[in-house]
């Protein structure tokens, strides 16, 4: 027989303390939490509480209808906070970088425990007053300022403005540096430090006191115990890691390590560092701490050398400008007047680099760079590279003379003179011991008499009359006018020249490009809506700005991505005709698909209207790939302007050329005097430096838009080192 059991409504307990099979919760997967407040009990789950599923709710709902219905249990503040902070916690199956949560504070969640670390936070938020660092940034007197504040508060907040906020990661890591605090709490520009647990204990100073001597000890008895060939033990050791490292070819690190000294030693010979600096290293030199007035202060000895010039070329300013940013700089400035001891460090630092980098002081008031540089230039005679409100960068010039070679100059002209003065007096005893002719034997005098012109007359001839001194005059003006015209036709063979290498660089940007056509079903606007939509566009304030590049893939799409949230755009052009205007309408409307609306010439230049359509889907690649890259639409826009201006100075050429043999044939045919104007133009055309310049040849041209640019620029740059 089988047991037949009541049902569970009817017994008096249920069977089982759990709950029904049917009202068992979904499966919950749970993360491992590791904290320190392992006392707080986290919640229990809803179901648990809820009157539907518990089973004393159960029994009420079917016979116990005296029973009250249980509310839900309420967390507490601190289950609260620990499930905030256990959500933050990272997922052990977050493997990928992408997916772990990222923490501006990593360091104090690592060493600092939760608890204390949230009673911390409390505590900062409950303070009002904080510091606040200006555009210097940490410096000396900020330091000593949260030290002082250290001693009453375990946290000080504190509120950076200027340029440390613009990079909070590395204010943050130069704060912690700077202080040995942690930073317990970061927000936008505003900071929370921490001063740390053992932060000014007598027990924990004395504990390192006495560690300090023990290990003193412990190295004085090692070094006493090492034999005494140990040291060339070492050495020889040192001198097979060097073998090792350059037989396997690994300069670089070796070259880093001994420039890095180098310029540490040498900067440390110059003057006192600047303790506040916040940049990269080596740490520049205070230059407010040298002396403003040095007596006997002179500007370096300069002599150019055989057949170079002064001045430097376009291509050598650009090659120091680009050595100029990778160097960190020399020295740090704020005054802007007596600046002698900056001089004559800079003359010292030029004898082992070609530039000197100084940068400018922040947080300094009133800082003039233009003065800085004025004053500078006058003392050092330098010439002036680049110069901003952050560096002043001065090369030493191509006239600049070492102190060495000055003094080897200086000893081989004093011994010139030295060798003028032994050969005057040999010269003395040679001319004493020639016995000298009596007077009745000399004859007369000639020089500067009428005996002496007439034998000049005689041998030489009459001299030239106003006729023949006229045509002496023309044949040289003629032969002037011949070497301009030569000269002149000299400048227009190598103009053509590089218009002809201009041409085949565009040539073969060119071939990147692959316009395509417009469609031939295109979305038909009526006039109602034509005259709507332009309406429209003029009073859009959000619009494109079409620069020297024009159409290429990237004003695509910057056209879909206006058009992912308003139906049309405006694109305004400047500096074009209306012809040039019409035809990047017409591109630009093949390209995008969309509909032209119209163009209007208003203040601010061309606007073009274009309307997305009823039926627009935006594509999935917005870059089209039959149009140009940006930096190839540059190197087109740079190659159409070189054309261009070639091709102006061509026709200016020719014009002087015709005007010069116009002038030339009257001049032959004794017709008119020479055009003095014209004469003066040419030679001033012809005097400038356009002759001098290096034929680069065509890869000068050709790679414009290549993306190894930059590293033929740093070879280049390699020179001035």
């Amino acid at each position: 027989m089988a047991l037949l059991l009541p049902p569970p409504a009817l017994s008096p307990k249920p069977p089982f303390p759990s709950a029904p099979r049917s009202a068992r919760p979904p499966r919950v997967r749970c993360t491992r939490i590791t904290t320190d407040t392992a006392s707080v009990s986290s919640p229990p789950p809803a179901w648990a509480s809820s009157p539907s599923t518990s089973p004393a709710a159960s029994d009420g709902a079917v016979g116990g209808k005296g029973k009250k219905k249980r509310r839900p249990h309420k967390p507490s503040f601190e289950e609260q906070a620990l499930r905030r902070w256990s959500a933050r916690a990272p997922s052990p199956r977050a493997s990928v970088p992408w997916e772990q949560p990222q923490h501006n504070t990593e360091l104090a969640e690592r060493t600092i425990p939760e608890h204390e670390l949230r009673r911390l936070r409390d505590a900062a938020l409950r303070m009002k007053e904080r510091i606040k660092v200006g555009p210097g940034g940490v410096t000396q007197d900020i330091v000593e300022n949260i030290h002082r504040k250290w001693r009453v508060d375990e946290v000080v907040k504190m509120r950076f403005e200027g340029p440390p906020s613009l990079n909070m990661k590395r204010t943050h890591d130069l704060l912690e540096d700077r202080t040995g605090g942690i930073v317990i709490w970061r927000s936008g520009r505003s900071v929370v430090l921490y001063r740390g647990m053992n932060y000014n204990l007598q027990c924990v100073q004395s504990y390192a006191k006495f560690t300090e001597i023990d290990s003193d000890k412990d190295v004085a008895d090692a070094n006493s115990a090492v034999p005494i060939h140990g040291g060339h033990n070492s050495h020889k050791s040192r001198a097979d890691g060097v073998k090792r490292s350059t037989s396997t070819g690994d300069f670089s690190l070796e070259l880093e390590a001994t420039q890095a000294f180098d310029i540490d030693a040498f900067l440390d010979q110059l003057g006192p560092r600047y303790k506040d600096w916040s940049g990269r290293s080596p740490i520049p030199v205070d230059a407010d701490l040298l002396p403003g007035v040095v007596p006997g202060y002179k500007p370096p000895f300069r002599l150019l050398p055989y057949k170079i010039k002064s001045t430097l070329r376009d291509k050598e300013m650009t090659a120091l400008r680009r050595l100029a940013r990778q160097t960190a700089p020399h020295f740090a400035l704020g005054r802007n007047r007596e600046h002698q001891g900056l001089a004559a460090a800079m003359v010292k630092l030029w004898e082992k680099s070609a530039i000197a980098k100084i940068a400018i002081k922040r947080g300094v008031p009133n800082t003039c760079n233009d003065r800085m540089a004025e004053e500078i230039k006058k003392l050092t005679g330098g010439v002036l590279v680049s110069r901003n409100k952050e560096y002043i960068i001065f090369y030493r010039g191509n006239d600049f003379i070492t102190p060495k070679v000055r003094q080897v100059l200086v000893e081989k002209q004093e011994q010139s003179i030295i060798q003028q003065d032994e050969e005057e007096l040999a010269r003395l005893k040679a001319s004493a011991s020639i016995t000298s002719i009596p007077n009745e034997l000399k004859g007369p005098l000639v020089a500067g008499t009428l005996a002496e012109t007439t034998e000049a007359k005689s041998r030489w001839g009459d001299s030239l009359n106003d006729k023949q001194r006229e045509e002496d005059m023309k044949r040289l003006a003629l032969m002037k006018h011949t070497s301009l015209l030569n000269n002149l036709k000299r400048k227009l063979i190598l103009a053509k020249t590089k218009v002809a290498k201009a041409e085949r660089a565009l040539a073969k940007v060119q071939e990147f490009l692959s316009p395509a056509e417009l469609p031939t079903d295109l979305e038909t606007v009526t006039d109602e809506e034509r005259f709507l939509f332009r309406r429209i566009g003029l009073k859009m304030r959000a619009f494109l700005m079409l620069g020297r590049r024009e159409v290429f893939d990237g004003t695509v799409q910057n056209m879909h991505l206006h058009w992912k949230h308003r139906e049309l755009v405006k694109i305004i052009v400047r500096g074009k005709s209306f012809a040039q205007v019409k035809h990047i309408a017409i591109s630009l409307e093949a390209e995008s698909e969309g509909v032209l609306i119209s163009l209007d010439k208003t203040t601010k230049g061309y606007a073009i209207i274009f309307y997305r359509g009823k039926n627009y889907r935006r594509p999935q690649i917005m870059k089209p790939r039959n149009l140009l890259t940006r930096r190839q639409a540059l190197a087109r826009s740079i190659e159409l302007q070189r054309r261009e201006a070639l091709k102006h100075h061509i026709s200016s050429l020719q014009n002087k050329i015709w005007k010069l043999n116009t002038q030339l044939v009257q001049m032959k045919a004794a017709k008119e005097k020479e055009d003095s104007k014209l004469l003066q133009t040419v030679e001033d055309d012809l005097s400038s430096d356009d002759d001098d310049v290096e034929d680069e040849g065509e890869e000068a041209y050709l790679q414009t838009y290549s993306s190894d640019e930059e590293e033929d620029a740093d070879d280049d740059s390699n020179e001035y080192l």
